[in-house]
């Protein structure tokens, strides 16, 4: 009975001293890559905005607007090493007065978020070539400056780290990017709305972005961005206002994202951290054990 013991000991050894092994391994690559077949939905909200109705070519102010962004994951596009998410965003007043729509489909590295160039991904009517982080940063994310890129203005710059803080309950790193007013591109039909039609006219765009992204999933936690569209002649003078809207998520929509993150976080954290040590320390403990009873009693007194 005692020998039996010993050898079951031994054997749990060697169970908890692969697991020390395989935890950070395999099972941690495993669960910190994004999935292929994400689904998610998120809204920006916005007081006092102003946006231009299209279908009249009237400037509205003191609008109530919601940015709803929708992403679906294209898991038979996804290789060993990506995955392909697509993306719509609608921006509308709460009347139902939509003021900008905008779609996109990318590419990305599974465990750094990076983007790659393949797939067919484009951003609306560009095939522009995206590049840094896309929808969500790498899993357990560092305390520095990322490349991201603006679906705006389309082009890369850096998210700057700026700090540690909580939100529901959570840690996480704030950063913060600003994209300075450039020249997007035509507006659709190439010349101003409504009162003159026969100038030529452009998009210009300024972004200021913050993120409080949750390091351990790398999911951003809650946004704030403040978008300023300004429709103007071919000689950049101002002539109309697209959009000018000071976004942030909704409150109960962060408690909601915590919420939900938080069962993901506790395993992903025990993986990283101590599930090696407790595994590993677990596994010399049976050892020991296990060798004290599986030896032959006889063995054990003359050893005294």
């Amino acid at each position: 009975m005692r020998r039996s013991a010993g050898l079951l000991l031994l054997a749990v050894a060697g169970f908890l001293g692969v697991l020390a092994v395989v935890v950070p391994t395999y099972l941690l690559g495993a669960l910190a890559v994004a999935p292929e077949d994400y689904y998610g939905v998120f809204r920006l909200r916005a007081v006092g905005a102003e946006g231009l109705d299209q279908a009249s070519g009237k400037v509205l102010t003191g609008l109530d607007v919601e940015s709803v962004s929708t992403v679906r994951g294209d898991p038979n596009a996804a290789t060993a090493d990506l995955v392909v998410w697509d993306g719509t965003t609608t921006v509308q007043t709460s009347t139902g007065i939509v003021l900008a729509y905008s779609d996109r489909r990318v590419a990305f590295d599974k465990t750094s978020g990076l983007v790659v160039t393949c797939c067919g991904a484009y951003v609306g009517e560009s095939d522009v070539e995206q590049s840094g982080l896309a929808y969500k940063w790498p899993y357990f994310a560092g305390r520095r400056d990322y490349p991201f890129f603006d679906p705006v203005t389309l082009q890369t710059q850096p998210m700057r780290y700026e700090g540690e803080e909580r939100v529901s309950g959570l840690t996480v790193y704030r950063y913060h990017q600003t994209i300075p007013d450039r020249r997007v591109g035509p507006v659709p039909g190439g010349i101003l709305p409504a009162a003159t039609p026969d100038v030529p006219a452009f998009l210009y765009a300024s972004v200021d972005r913050t993120y409080w992204v949750e390091p351990v999933t790398g999911t951003p936690l809650r946004v704030r961005e403040t978008q300023n569209q300004t429709i103007r002649t071919a000689g950049g003078v101002p002539r109309l206002t697209a959009l000018a809207a000071d976004f942030h998520t909704p409150p109960e929509e962060t408690t909601t994202h915590a919420n939900d993150l938080r069962p993901t976080i506790t395993v992903l954290s025990f993986a990283r951290g101590p599930a090696p040590w407790v595994c590993g320390g677990s596994a010399a403990v049976a050892l020991v054990a296990g060798l004290v009873l599986y030896r032959p009693r006889g063995d054990v007194e003359s050893d005294g």
